[in-house]
């Protein structure tokens, strides 16, 4: 791969099957000296959410100027747009603009953004196929970019940022000694539950490891919360016993909570979004 051609970073909620490898070969196709990475295949089927959160996770520790394509689109097929997103950091992202890219706009910037013109931009020989827009336009689109046989500004035309479909995103608070946010993230395999309070909110408050919190997990809608317990604030998992849970900062340096080696998401059925709350006091 020469200097100047940035890698390809694919996800999707197909699985790791057939339909992800004919992407790969899309991008083979337009040049076979792009390389193309896998981020995951394993998002939950149609959640926009969780692919607008992934995106975010790993775009930090890629290359300014890589291509990720993001493929979850319960619209496929639809009126909804198929876009490129030029990010502030350099980077691109290859998408239908149906909420995947609500947490990219947020915390790193999009400078710009285009829908794909599928005049030109659409692989021919699968155009009477309208319901694998992964293959045929998402990945062929980004193949042309990566490998410079298109500009940005030849993707297609530009439309206001402002127009870009957004998640819900409810900021976290602190007041009265109370630090609340919104579930933003969950690590199903693990069951790792990550809010969106920033771990500077701990500094700020003087809260430090071995602090014990409480900490309720709230569905809007349910009077009861589904999670109300006094739970330490730990560096890591070691820190409490097998079974016991602990609250720390996540790798995106927010507070998360867990139950070392034990799922706590699928234990108390907790998901995320803007229906999902925490909240922390100090003991």
């Amino acid at each position: 791969m020469t200097a100047n051609k940035p890698a390809i970073v694919m996800q999707t909620d197909f699985t790791k099957d057939i339909s992800v490898c004919t992407m790969q070969g899309v991008c083979m196709m337009v040049d076979p000296e792009l390389k193309v990475f896998d981020s995951t295949h394993e998002i939950k089927s149609f959640d926009t959410y969780q692919a607008s959160t992934s995106l975010s996770f790993v775009i930090d520790f890629w290359p300014a100027g890589t291509v990720f394509v993001s493929v979850v689109d319960p619209g496929v097929g639809t009126s909804r747009r198929a876009c490129v997103a030029k990010l502030s950091n350099g980077s691109y992202v290859v998408t239908p603009d149906n909420g995947s890219l609500t947490h990219v706009k947020k915390y790193f910037g999009i400078d710009e953004v285009r829908v794909i013109d599928e005049n030109v931009n659409r692989l021919k020989k699968t155009e009477k196929c309208n319901i694998f827009h992964g293959r045929d336009l998402f990945a062929y689109c980004a193949a042309k970019l990566a490998a410079g046989v298109i500009t940005y500004e030849e993707v297609g035309e530009a439309y206001p940022v402002e127009e870009i479909i957004e998640h819900e995103i409810i900021p976290y608070k602190v007041e009265d000694g109370c630090i609340s946010g919104m579930i933003d993230t969950a690590d199903y395999h693990f069951g790792l539950i990550c809010s969106n309070i920033p771990a500077e909110v701990f500094e700020e408050e003087g809260i430090e490891y071995g602090d014990w919190m409480d900490v309720q997990i709230i569905k809007k809608g349910q009077e009861a919360p589904v999670y109300s317990q006094k739970v330490p604030f730990q560096p890591s998992f070691g820190a409490v016993a097998v079974g016991e849970p602990l609250l720390m900062v996540s790798e995106t340096l927010q507070i998360q909570i867990a139950i070392n080696s034990r799922n706590m998401s699928e234990q108390y059925g907790i998901q995320v979004g803007p229906e999902w709350l925490m909240k922390l006091k100090k003991c």
